[in-house]
């Protein structure tokens, strides 16, 4: 069985790529971790045309040049398994908004999840609803590594740590001897 055809299916929300292209202190990291693993063939990605709809909607609040890369190298380059919002996507999503109270747009992802027979959702939007949901192979959850740590993961790490000095794995000064 190939890699590619084991790894776990991941349906990523917008606020994951936004994560990324915005360098939102704290969050970036963990979200870049998600979907390098998909150009490593670490993880399979899905994806629905909504997407696309709303990272492009964030004008004025995201550098263009940016928001384009990653948008090419994460979802235009890629072998992504995209998905139409259709008139199915839009009947189950509204039965989503009344199960578990959420906005329209949110629901849409997660009926796109659903429909793809998606392993992950992936997002760190708090209108959604947390957890394996019952019926489904579907567990939502916030960024997290679904596949074996790599060097990469750890480079990611790095990075954060040297672009946010008080963030968790901030960098650590040498003692300084005094009176050698």
């Amino acid at each position: 069985m190939s890699k590619a055809s084991s790894a776990p299916k991941v349906y990523v929300d917008t606020c994951v790529f936004l994560n990324v292209i915005k360098r939102e202190a704290g969050l970036w990291p963990d979200s870049l971790k998600i979907l390098r693993a998909a150009e490593r063939g670490d993880i399979r990605l899905i994806a629905s045309t909504l997407l696309m709809t709303e990272i492009a909607s964030w004008n004025g609040e995201v550098d263009p040049i940016t928001r384009d890369k990653v948008l090419s190298d994460y979802l235009e380059n890629l072998p992504v398994e995209w998905a139409e919002l259709d008139l199915f996507v839009t009947y189950d999503a509204r039965k989503l908004c009344d199960r578990y109270r959420m906005r329209g747009a949110d629901a849409a992802h997660l009926a796109t999840a659903i429909r793809r027979k998606a392993d992950y959702l992936i997002t760190r939007d708090k209108g959604f609803p947390y957890g394996h949901l019952d019926g489904t192979s579907l567990r939502v959850s916030e960024p997290t590594i679904l596949w074996n740590p790599t060097i990469d993961d750890s480079h990611i790490d790095l990075m954060a740590s040297e672009l946010d000095p008080d963030g968790p794995l901030r960098q650590r000064q040498p003692n300084s001897r005094q009176g050698n």
